[in-house]
């Protein structure tokens, strides 16, 4: 039986399955609807069983579907790997890193690796979450973990130590004088439970009550943008605010030193020659260059 099942019907399967729908599955390969219906009648046929109950124009996985779409997704997933390989650009470098590590730093940056390598072709794909993850088709992702959360045996590229900075004109009407009066500057939100402001407060030994917390945004990113338009301070490592620093509308609260709450550490995909390699060291000549900032 098993030479009589078409591995591409088993890809159309999937595609429906996915989509809950024929005619979806259908626009996405470019044929016809009633082509699409056939494979998986056939399907469905051959194996005996039903993958999908129809009703009412309607079509929903069945509990033996469900389980076949569970064990051949993985399968799947291979051969879709195995084939983007055989025909990607060799100078092709695809790398997942969170928005404001790829604003702040990473495309700023790249100028530098493409004169290196002038064949080289980095696809950036970006998340707005900092602990990034690898996926079956990127070669290199940078992840952020949390002091407390560090991990063994992960490539560390940076250290991150933060500090609270914000606007040159805010710190002059804000009333600060000193760490006691740090209640008096506005401080800004950017992460999931408020946990940098908690952890550095918690290092430099003060009551996070006594902080005057105003607005919040999604992303480092914005909340960065929202210090420089005086909004408040947000904590930051130096190298994220290069631009800010050397123009001077960002700079660092008076009498605190900055402070490890994490680490940026990469992951690497099964690719590990090539660009892909060249990539990797010279990000973590990079990342060794702005240590020494």
């Amino acid at each position: 039986m098993l030479n009589k099942v078409s591995f591409n019907a088993i890809r159309i399967f999937a595609l429906v399955a996915k989509h809950g729908s024929i005619s979806l599955a259908a626009d996405e390969l470019c044929v016809t609807a009633s082509a699409v219906s056939h494979q998986i009648k056939n399907l469905e046929t051959h194996l005996g069983i039903s993958l999908f109950a129809r009703k009412n124009n309607s079509i929903t996985l069945t509990d033996t579907g469900h389980s076949f779409l569970s064990d051949v997704s993985p399968g799947l997933a291979i051969l879709e790997q195995a084939t983007e390989k055989l025909f990607r650009d060799s100078n092709e470098v695809v790398v997942r890193v969170s928005v404001t590590f790829a604003v702040r730093w990473l495309i700023p940056s790249l100028e530098r690796f493409k004169h290196r390598y002038p064949t080289a072709k980095i696809r950036i794909e970006t998340s707005g979450f900092a602990d990034v993850s690898l996926d079956p088709f990127s070669d290199i992702a940078i992840t952020y973990r949390r002091k407390g959360d560090y991990r063994g045996k992960e490539d560390i590229l940076l250290s991150d130590y933060c500090c609270p900075v914000l606007s040159p004109d805010l710190l002059a009407k804000s009333g600060y004088g000193q760490p006691k009066d740090i209640h008096h500057v506005p401080a800004l939100k950017c992460t999931e439970n408020n946990w940098d402001w908690g952890l550095w407060c918690a290092e430099v030994g003060i009551d996070q009550a006594t902080i005057d917390f105003a607005d919040q945004f999604d992303i480092d990113d914005a909340a960065l943008r929202a210090a420089v338009a005086g909004l408040g301070m947000v904590l930051s490592p130096d190298f994220m605010i290069k631009t800010e620093i050397e123009n001077k509308s960002l700079i660092r609260l008076p009498g605190f030193e900055a402070i490890e709450l994490g680490r940026y550490c990469l992951q690497q995909g099964v690719h590990r020659d090539g660009m892909v390699e060249k990539f990797r060291n010279w990000l973590f000549e990079e990342m060794a260059i702005v240590s020494k900032i």
